[in-house]
């Protein structure tokens, strides 16, 4: 009913399939590890959130700044590009024509709301039939092109700060021009500023001069 849009949610769901590997390679970095346990380890996670919660644990264990920090700014704007994604993959889609260039998402307990009062009209234990239908609209969010298109801009920019990201962690020959390159950009830029407001310094712990051995 409305494939001018439609397309836009396969769209943000393959963008944000990509962005997980990108950040599984980069929890790759921060352990040292290979592919094979790290994949086991998120597998074990249905949560997006949780697979967040644990690699933030993970960088905060083994990283220092100014590593850390970026790492750290990088996962902020991932956990706010999965609450954007996560009702589009597992929400309702519907449409009205009241909206003919809209497409609505419904929360998932409002649509079985509309389910239980239908069955309770159809049963004879509520008069409410105009309602039956209806969901809450407080949990109907509204989706025109220009929502689709900030989602899937914003999940290109954060594909590209997470290349950035891994070749600044595996310390490329051009690794000082890279942290310059990712606080340019305005959602690093944002979240750095945002995580500097609570976080405590982390640097890396300085090492001990060799003594010299006594004659």
């Amino acid at each position: 009913m409305r494939p001018k849009l439609a397309p836009f949610i396969a769209e943000i769901i393959a963008r944000w399939a990509s962005l997980e590997m990108v950040t599984s390679i980069i929890l790759g970095h921060v352990l040292q590890t290979d592919a094979a346990p790290i994949t086991a380890m998120l597998h074990a996670i249905n949560s997006a959130s949780a697979r967040i919660d644990m690699m933030e644990a993970a960088g905060a264990a083994k990283l220092f700044d100014p590593e850390l920090e970026l790492f750290q700014a990088f996962m902020k704007i991932i956990r706010s590009a999965a609450r954007k994604r996560n009702p589009i993959a597992h929400h309702i889609w519907g449409y009205t024509e009241e909206l003919p260039e809209a497409l609505l998402l419904i929360e998932p307990e409002a649509q079985l709301d509309v389910s239980v009062r239908a069955q309770n009209a159809l049963r004879g234990f509520s008069t409410e039939t105009h309602l039956v239908l209806q969901p809450d609209r407080d949990r109907v969010l509204v989706y025109r092109e220009g929502d689709f298109i900030q989602i899937t801009e914003e999940q290109k920019t954060i594909s590209k700060s997470a290349f950035l990201l891994v070749l600044y962690l595996e310390r490329a020959s051009f690794h000082d021009q890279i942290y310059p390159q990712l606080c340019a950009e305005p959602l690093i830029d944002a979240a750095l500023k945002s995580i500097r407001k609570s976080r405590q310094p982390r640097s890396r712990p300085q090492q001990p001069d060799p003594q010299t051995p006594n004659e």
